[in-house]
């Protein structure tokens, strides 16, 4: 629980730094992580009924989803102003899909990156990945972010309960997280859209509630880290 406290309360610190337009974008992702992260770890703590156990991975998947566009917020400020900026603008409509809207294939899970060299000299800027897991926001955002977490965790003792912070690498952070978060994205999104029509793979309490556990454990993690990044602390 204190790494949970310690991760919204990273994610919640975004919004104290934030002014005008980036206050308002900020304060609204702030109170939905908050809200549905109270409404999903209340499922947490309870026998769940039969409508939390359909609600739950529905409230999982907007924390996930949330804390995310949180943290792109955090490291690429840009892309949160346009979209706030954008909709607020009277050729937003509410029934028609932007294309440039917020999405977790593109703005959270990279587009397809080659095999290439990172710094290349014939990059075209269109094709450099500001997605929150690729190649480049790890190599300039996370790996710092996670070496210096792993520096002042170590220089701050060894809790028993920070055992699982100091075996994190800098190197296979994100392709690990990604990965979690990718999976835990497409349960989540089964139980949300009820894609089941196998009565035998329908989520039960005991499944719900670890995807849920597993959702609040994955963002408190990201919050904690994205803290340490010393490129955004001052933003």
């Amino acid at each position: 629980m204190r790494v949970l406290y310690a991760g919204y309360r990273a994610i919640d610190l975004w919004r104290a730094y934030c002014r005008g337009a980036r206050q308002d974008s900020a304060s609204a992702m702030s109170q939905s992580v908050e809200s549905f992260a109270s409404r999903a770890i209340r499922i947490l703590g309870e026998v769940a009924s039969d409508e939390a156990t359909a609600l739950g991975p529905f409230f999982a998947r907007v924390l996930l989803e949330n804390s995310c566009a949180a943290l792109v917020g955090r490291l690429d400020p840009f892309r949160i102003l346009y979209l706030s900026e954008f909709q607020g603008q009277p050729e937003y409509e509410h029934g028609k899909r932007a294309r440039s809207g917020f999405s977790w294939f593109g703005d959270v899970m990279p587009a397809e990156e080659r095999n290439s060299e990172l710094w290349n000299l014939e990059q075209d800027v269109s094709k450099i990945g500001r997605a929150l897991f690729s190649k480049h926001i790890d190599h300039v955002c996370w790996q710092p972010a996670v070496e210096s977490m792993l520096d002042f965790v170590s220089a701050h003792g060894s809790d028993p309960l920070l055992r699982d912070i100091l075996s994190l690498g800098a190197e296979t952070y994100v392709k690990k997280t990604k990965g979690q978060s990718q999976q835990l994205y497409s349960t989540l999104s089964k139980g949300v859209h009820w894609e089941f029509f196998n009565s035998a793979l329908l989520f039960d309490e005991a499944t719900v509630k670890s995807a849920i556990r597993e959702t609040c454990l994955l963002v408190a993690h990201l919050g904690l880290v994205s803290h340490f990044n010393l490129g955004v602390q001052s933003i």
